[in-house]
């Protein structure tokens, strides 16, 4: 009998030991399933994270042909800019020439005398009525009256002068054609009379 009592209590603890077992299996089993679900999630959130990296790289990549492309742009905006100062710059030169030239010529054109003898003519009269009346008025005392009146004829008298001169010129233009015209025609009748006879 005490086989029989001993048995019981082996039976009973290793009911206890398997059911022990059963639920430290059920745990280890949870366990494994806990850990195989954390696994498949790390391996999802790997996969995004890989997923993102590429497309940060791509992006990434992108940028930095975009940053080339308008490096690359600036650098010949860049260019072109200091081109287009440099002919700026030597059109600002040569324009400051011409004007330098021009002014030279216009001065050197001014004070060149005249080869129109009419035009020749009229300096020589001019300076020489300018430095005989400055020589009558030399001679009229400082202090003396007939000083202003003799000033106010002077440019009275230039005044109306260069007005006829003007007016000649003005004359002499307008008669030129008309007079030439008129010789024209009586020379081409007094040929034709001539041609009659």
């Amino acid at each position: 009998m005490a086989d029989e009592s001993a048995s019981p209590n082996e039976e009973t603890v290793s009911r206890e030991e398997l059911l022990n077992l059963q639920e430290q299996l059920q745990n280890a089993r949870a366990e494994r399933d806990r850990q195989a679900f954390e696994k498949s999630e790390i391996v999802s959130r790997a996969n995004g994270f890989a997923r993102e990296r590429d497309d940060l790289r791509d992006r990434l990549a992108a940028m930095t042909v975009e940053r080339d492309r308008l490096a690359a742009d600036i650098n010949v905006q860049t260019d072109r800019a200091v081109s287009a100062e440099r002919r700026a710059e030597e059109t600002a030169r040569r324009l400051a020439e011409s004007e330098s030239e021009a002014a030279r010529l216009n001065k050197a054109l001014a004070e060149s005398p005249s080869n129109d003898p009419a035009q020749a003519l009229l300096a020589f009269l001019g300076e020489k009525g300018r430095s005989s009346l400055a020589l009558i008025r030399g001679q009229i005392p400082p202090e003396s009256p007939l000083l202003g009146y003799f000033d106010k004829t002077v440019d009275a008298t230039s005044l109306i002068g260069g007005q006829a001169v003007r007016l000649s010129g003005q004359a002499y233009v307008w008669a030129k054609p008309r007079l030439i015209e008129f010789f024209q025609r009586l020379g081409s009748s007094a040929g034709q009379d001539a041609d009659k006879k």
